[in-house]
């Protein structure tokens, strides 16, 4: 029996051992960093990135929930930029693969509901699937379940479009540059057209989606804890 393994497992092994090395050489840096001057290079934006995301957390969230979740938040930011960055240089997203957006939804949703039974109590959580009256107990469960639905779709669903459209796009090109003798054995024409392409559909919209994801985990456990 031979074992399959996805052409994404590469792509999370690599984004993986990226994103530990760049972590530990920034706490490095700013472990070294003199206190009594202004933090350079790496260690000054380690510092700016944790500074948001304490920010986003704490303003979305509520000030007794930044020190515990401010990590995962800025974990999984970190995390989506490069995963959703990588197709730049020819490796697969892994957030084109249902199974890694759904993963990440999970947590992020076990997180809302975790806030949600410390904010109203166990006893208060179980009501709450009854409110208004018990008839609204299965809309109640739907709307539970709904953000894990929602968050992991978006996030799958736009970039394995952005993923298709660019595959298109170099095939298209790849059969007009193919039109012009000697010159057409080569895609020119996908080297002038891809890179405004990238910049859209994997710089800007990856960026994008990682923000709309730990925002929607903020807000909506912000929201519970309300």
């Amino acid at each position: 029996m031979v074992i399959k393994v996805q052409a994404e497992v590469y792509s999370i092994l690599i984004i993986a051992t990226i994103v530990c090395g760049l972590m530990i050489y920034m706490g490095r840096c700013i472990k070294n960093t003199d206190p009594s001057e202004k933090p350079k290079g790496f260690a000054n934006l380690g510092i700016i990135l944790v500074t948001m995301i304490d920010n986003l957390t704490a303003q979305n969230m509520g000030k007794q929930f930044e020190k515990h979740f401010a990590p995962y938040i800025g974990s999984v930011a970190v995390y989506l930029t490069f995963a959703n960055l990588i197709g730049l240089f020819g490796l697969p997203a892994p957030t084109a693969n249902f199974s890694v957006t759904l993963s990440l939804a999970l947590v992020s949703w076990c997180i809302i509901e975790g806030v949600s039974i410390y904010a109203n109590s166990f006893k208060g959580y179980l009501k709450g699937f009854l409110d208004p009256f018990f008839l609204m107990l299965p809309v109640n469960i739907f709307g539970e379940i709904a953000p894990l639905i929602s968050m992991s779709l978006r996030l799958f669903g736009n970039i394995l479009v952005g993923g298709v459209l660019m595959t298109l796009v170099y095939a298209f090109t790849g059969l007009v540059s193919s039109l012009i003798p000697v010159i057409g054995q080569f895609n020119f024409v996908g080297v002038i057209v891809a890179p405004v392409l990238h910049a859209y559909f994997d710089v800007f919209s990856g960026c994008i989606q990682m923000f709309i994801f730990i925002s929607l985990t903020t807000i909506l456990a912000g929201n519970k804890a309300a």
